[in-house]
């Protein structure tokens, strides 16, 4: 809404946020704290906007900001201070930049002088109740938010608020309720054993890394440096590296060894802890043997944060050793050619990458802001560039930005940057290879993923993206060859390896095998439009009609003409066959 004084915005979310103990901060760094505060606002700018809200000022230290919708307004608080959770990972020698938030809602006007309303100095008040990284919000908004269901509140009473004179029920989200919020919901591990004789020889999956450290702000690094590790494997020919996602699954250490081997096909586990005081890193690793449970190798590596990537490629290094793989020079110069030459920009692309996994349109806009940011800081850290190119697909992809033709252009411009920097990323061919396909440019598409699959030639996701750019192409048996290989990796993939193979089995008119696909799916969000023209194309119009109100209710903005130029087939048959299933149950 623009802001017009005199204007009467009516009943409004507002939320105000102050940096705890600014005065002490610049009295002992002046310099540093203005520009990490400085960052830190603009950060915050941005993210508001990305969640639907305005803000209306900004002084040194804080902000105040309105929402029309008071979901929103709570999902925007919870994410800035998960951002600064975070972001104390990564300054471990200064004092942290820690926000207070304070929510309320109410009549909102603005005057010559400003924003004003009861409710703006209500929020006020409970900002400075709220302790340091945390978020205290009035009975009023906990009576509104279905958000706040999901959150553990404390109840503080009605306190004394200085100029309020009516008692206001005031709840607390405490920090330590906000510091390790899953970004999306795990796939249950189902009964799946691999018999033995089929195990690959040199067969690996590496749990992810036990935070001794207790502390919740390391999870993200914790979860990166185990991925990392994953990834670095998957450049081997030679290994059979299981995807992280599925080894996440057993990050809890409660099923035995010999189970875990047998659930995800591997005859070697690698294990370890991950322990931090300040800027001291000491990780432990073992490798072992699933069926026996035997260690093979077992190291400490110990030093200060910023030798979290020596760790990661002497790991590396030693499991592929131990497994009989020969890592030569040229490899070991590509590892280090792809750290960043800042941790805080390592430490933007994980957090970033935690919140990218739902596809929903404002944590895209909040994911491309934290990549921006690490872009910024270290400008030649390819990383960033293939992270903000995925989410300029999705934003055209989903019919998320108002000018979706220059998200594809974006996205293909930002894989390119990234290639510039390290040739030698399979993820950035593998960006570049999606940016294409859906700019229909499938020749140079399949080219990408067949350069990124030389680089990286075990990494799952890759296997099933290129599976995706094959089908299109027009050989949707070549790729259900290599989508089954992807899944033979990440065992307990995503429901996005489903939606790919469904897609070639549609597009080999095998609708039946399509159905049957895309109904294994947990969330089927993406599988409608092809599951309702796969019905009405099998004349089961029921089925299509229900599966057609899904896709209204999952996507109210869906329109035909958009999807008409959606599917990026080379050849227009498949999606002419989808077009018209999706016309003959009735959409429009």
């Amino acid at each position: 809404m623009a802001s017009i004084a005199g204007t009467n915005y009516g009943l409004m979310t507002v939320l105000v946020a102050d940096v705890a103990g600014y005065s002490k901060l610049m009295s002992r760094n002046e310099i540093e704290t203005s520009h990490r505060v400085e960052q830190a606002i603009t950060l915050i700018q941005q993210l508001a906007t990305d969640y639907g809200g305005t803000i209306k000022g900004v002084a040194g230290d804080g902000i105040v900001a309105i929402f029309n919708n008071v979901s929103n307004c709570v999902n925007f608080a919870i994410a800035m201070q998960q951002e600064f959770v975070n972001d104390t990972v990564w300054h471990t020698r200064e004092e942290p930049i820690v926000f207070r938030i304070g929510i309320n809602m109410g009549d909102v006007s603005e005057g010559k002088f400003g924003l004003q309303g009861h409710a703006i100095n209500v929020a006020s008040r409970l900002q400075t109740l709220a302790k340091p990284g945390g978020i205290c919000i009035s009975k009023a908004i906990l009576q509104v938010s279905t958000k706040l269901a999901q959150v553990p509140l404390r109840s503080l009473g009605t306190p004394e608020m200085k100029n309020i004179a009516e008692p206001i029920e005031v709840f607390e989200i405490e920090p330590q309720g906000l510091a390790a919020e899953p970004s999306i919901s795990t796939p249950a591990i189902v009964e799946r054993f691999v018999d033995q004789q089929d195990v690959p020889d040199n067969s690996v999956a590496v749990l992810p890394l036990e935070n001794l450290s207790g502390e919740p702000q390391n999870v993200h690094l914790c979860n990166g440096v185990t991925g990392d590790i994953i990834s670095n494997l998957t450049r081997f020919n030679n290994l059979h590296v299981i995807a992280q996602q599925s080894s996440n699954l057993f990050e809890n250490r409660e099923t035995p060894m010999h189970e875990i081997g047998k659930k995800l096909g591997v005859r070697y586990i690698s294990t370890g802890g991950f322990q931090r005081a300040g800027d001291q890193l000491r990780v432990q690793v073992q490798l072992l043997e699933a069926d026996s449970g035997r260690s093979v190798w077992a190291e400490k590596f110990s030093g200060s944060i910023s030798d979290v990537f020596a760790f990661q490629d002497e790991i590396t290094a030693v499991i592929a050793s131990c497994l009989s793989v020969k890592i030569d020079k040229a490899e070991r110069q590509r590892q280090q050619r792809s750290a960043p030459s800042d941790l805080q920009a390592y430490g933007l692309i994980l957090r970033g990458r935690e919140v990218y996994k739902q596809p929903r349109r404002e944590l895209n806009l909040h994911a491309r802001r934290l990549f921006e940011q690490a872009s910024s800081i270290d400008p030649n850290y390819a990383v960033s560039y293939t992270s903000i190119s995925r989410t300029s697909n999705d934003a055209w992809r989903f019919n998320w930005a108002d000018q979706p033709e220059q998200s594809l252009d974006d996205a293909i411009v930002k894989a390119e940057t990234a290639l510039r920097l390290d040739p030698d990323d399979a993820r950035g061919h593998a960006a570049l290879g999606n940016a294409c396909l859906y700019k229909r440019l499938h020749d140079e598409s399949l080219a990408a993923y067949e350069r990124a699959i030389q680089f990286n030639p075990n990494d799952a996701d890759i296997l099933a993206e290129m599976g995706h750019s094959a089908s299109v192409y027009g050989e949707p048996e070549r790729a259900v060859g290599l989508i089954q290989r992807a899944m033979t990796l990440n065992p307990f993939y995503p429901d996005w390896y489903l939606w790919h193979l469904g897609e070639a089995y549609f597009d080999m008119t095998d609708y039946e095998e399509a159905i049957r696909t895309l109904n294994k799916m947990h969330d089927k969000t993406e599988a409608y439009r092809m599951l309702t023209a796969s019905n009405a194309l099998l004349d089961r119009m029921d089925d299509a009609r229900r599966h057609a109100s899904q896709i209204l209710e999952t996507h109210p903005e869906f329109t035909l003409k958009h999807w008409e130029n959606v599917p990026p087939d080379r050849n227009p048959e498949p999606r002419e066959r989808l077009i018209d299933g999706l016309k003959k149950a009735g959409l429009s």
